[in-house]
């Protein structure tokens, strides 16, 4: 009798084990999916991020499997970590670490950080710590007038002293920060000094001040006004990933708009007024965003778009 019992008594909990662990199944898978789709998004966001910066293309930047990490935030955010690669170009590449916070319910990327690894040209990519070679207020995107040439140009300052500056016409210059000054490959040196909210940078008898996030010598800050003029912040091509991939958003002067999905070659029309973007399929708040802008849809704020300026 005794072995008849125990054996059922092993039957019973052995089946309650087993419908134990398949329902924890979909829990683990669910959690699977969404720790991939985190990593997946911030990845997007750090070679977004990079490229914009520093140049290249997508495949320019690479990451490393084995040493990326998620940690949860809370319901909805998970942070990841990990580091990689950037060969703009073919050329040598640098080694990053980058830290992200990702909404994994919309895959909106709630912020993005990245830091060149000293020595990174060679080695492995956790070789080293930050190479801080430019002073902290000099770190960071920069708008103004170049004083060697005036024309429009924003300026980017890596820790490192690496220097990027894409001028309105879309081209790009390269140049390192070092003892007070900027010298670039093109051989235009700038003298620079810490200004509020910024830095003046002179050349020759030119001297100009770049604000960050802002125009330097015009009013960047102006909102709406009377006229219905759309900020400055506001105007220019802007590209940003979505639920439905890589898409480019166009706000005009004049208050049109154009949302085109770069995987699909689909395009639509919009207008911006007060604030907001306004399409047949939903109408969005618009924000600064640094250098860019961020989309939040009216009837759904966990529905966000991180937009970099790609253009003017």
């Amino acid at each position: 009798m005794d072995k008849v019992w125990s054996r059922r008594t092993f039957l019973g909990g052995a089946a309650l084990l087993a419908m134990l662990l398949a329902a924890a199944a979909p829990s683990r898978a669910q959690d699977d999916r969404q720790t991939r789709y985190a990593i997946e998004r911030a990845q997007i966001g750090v070679s977004g991020k990079i490229i914009q910066e520093r140049g290249g293309t997508w495949g320019d930047v690479t990451f490393d499997p084995a040493r990326t990490q998620t940690w949860h935030i809370s319901d909805r955010l998970t942070g990841v970590r990990g580091e990689g690669r950037h060969a703009p170009n073919g050329s040598n590449s640098r080694a990053f670490t980058y830290e992200a916070t990702v909404n994994h319910r919309n895959g909106s990327i709630e912020r993005v950080t990245y830091d060149w690894v000293r020595g990174g040209g060679g080695g492995g990519v956790g070789g080293g710590g930050r190479d801080d070679r430019a002073p902290r207020w000099l770190v960071g995107s920069f708008q103004g007038r170049s004083p060697s040439n005036r024309r429009r140009v924003n300026v980017t300052v890596g820790r490192d002293g690496q220097v990027s500056a894409i001028y309105d016409n879309g081209s790009r210059d390269e140049g390192t920060y070092d003892n007070g000054r900027i010298r670039f490959n093109n051989s235009d040196v700038w003298d620079v000094s810490r200004v509020d909210e910024g830095f003046r940078a002179a050349a020759g008898t030119r001297s100009e001040v770049f604000q960050s996030g802002s125009g330097g010598s015009y009013n960047d800050n102006t909102d709406d006004n009377n006229d219905g003029r759309v900020p400055r912040w506001a105007r220019g091509t802007f590209r940003g990933t979505t639920d439905s991939g890589e898409s480019e958003l166009v706000i005009r002067a004049d208050g049109s708009a154009t949302a085109r999905s770069l995987t699909k070659n689909q395009s639509f029309q919009g207008t911006y007024s007060n604030g907001r973007l306004r399409f047949d399929w939903g109408t969005f708040d618009v924000q600064r965003e640094g250098d860019g802008i961020r989309t939040i849809q009216t009837d759904n704020r966990n529905n966000q778009t991180s937009y970099r300026r790609t253009g003017n």
